[in-house]
């Protein structure tokens, strides 16, 4: 499993976490979270791995991981002032958001299926005041090429945007997963769109979730306000039963249930339920 062999890779060279962190840019708690399994490093960080340990990508992830890491379309773009930024896409499996210290946006298409990832979808991007970014699926609809349902269990997108000049962003599209994470400056985030499963982590700022479906919530409280906005919608978020949480709903017919969760009520830390007959349940890790 990845998450044994990073854990062996860091201990038989004498790292600590701490360490094995600052070396790849990425926070403490996500070295943490790989090696416990509670989260897997995307494509990026598994080169940097390879790289640091003088190893393949192979032998790294013991091919357990049907994402081919030589099937890779890989975009950049130069952004020279500060943007708000529009990341609009089709169905896809998961998309990774995370924040890079250079000056440009960078995106990353991958898929499992033989088909070349550059076939399957693509990266636009319209540079004015607001960034409006498409990531396209141009097969889909096709005839004998990628459906619809394929691309939403075959396609995986990692963008990373320019942290000292990225301002509000807004997502929206239809996606199994979506990552949000290592924002060490606070941003305005607001997803629309359908999503089952969410995991933010080491963000500072305000996100706001609108989705209906039913979701699956792993967060580590570290953002000021989380705002979910759902419509007769039960959803789950996952927390340590010691995280510094002010959990309430508002709006008609809302609930939150706690489930042994001891609510932090007045904590600078904010999670809110808004929306209509929905239900939020706090379970704890």
């Amino acid at each position: 499993m990845i998450n044994e062999q990073i854990k062996h890779l860091r201990k038989s060279n004498n790292l600590t976490q701490e360490e094995l962190a600052e070396k790849l840019n990425v926070s403490r708690q996500a070295i943490t979270k790989w090696e416990s399994g509670l989260g897997t490093p995307d494509i990026s960080n598994i080169e940097a791995i390879a790289k640091l340990f003088n190893i393949s990508i192979d032998e790294l992830i013991n091919n357990e991981s049907g994402i081919r890491t030589d099937n890779v379309s890989r975009t950049e773009f130069d952004i020279f002032s500060e943007k708000d930024f529009e990341i609009r896409f089709d169905n896809i499996n998961s998309l990774d958001i995370t924040l890079g210290q250079s000056d440009k946006v960078v995106a990353e298409v991958m898929t499992d299926l033989e088909e070349k990832a550059y076939d399957l979808a693509k990266v636009k991007l319209d540079d004015e005041k607001t960034v409006d970014m498409s990531i396209i699926n141009i097969a889909s609809g096709k005839r004998d090429t990628i459906s619809k349902q394929d691309a939403k269990n075959h396609i995986f997108v990692k963008v990373i945007l320019p942290e000292r000049l990225s301002d509000k962003i807004e997502l929206s599209g239809c996606l199994r997963t979506l990552k949000l994470h290592d924002f060490r400056e606070a941003k305005e985030i607001e997803f629309d769109g359908k999503v089952e499963k969410v995991t933010v982590t080491d963000m500072l700022g305000h996100l706001e979730l609108n989705s209906n479906l039913d979701m699956e919530i792993e967060y580590d409280g570290s953002m000021e306000q989380f705002d979910i906005n759902q419509m007769n919608s039960t959803s789950n978020i996952y927390i340590s039963k010691d995280a510094d949480i002010d959990i309430y709903a508002k709006g008609r017919g809302n609930k939150i249930v706690l489930n042994g969760f001891e609510n932090k009520a007045g904590s600078a830390h904010k999670v809110e339920l808004n929306g209509f007959r929905s239900e939020l349940t706090v379970v704890v890790r």
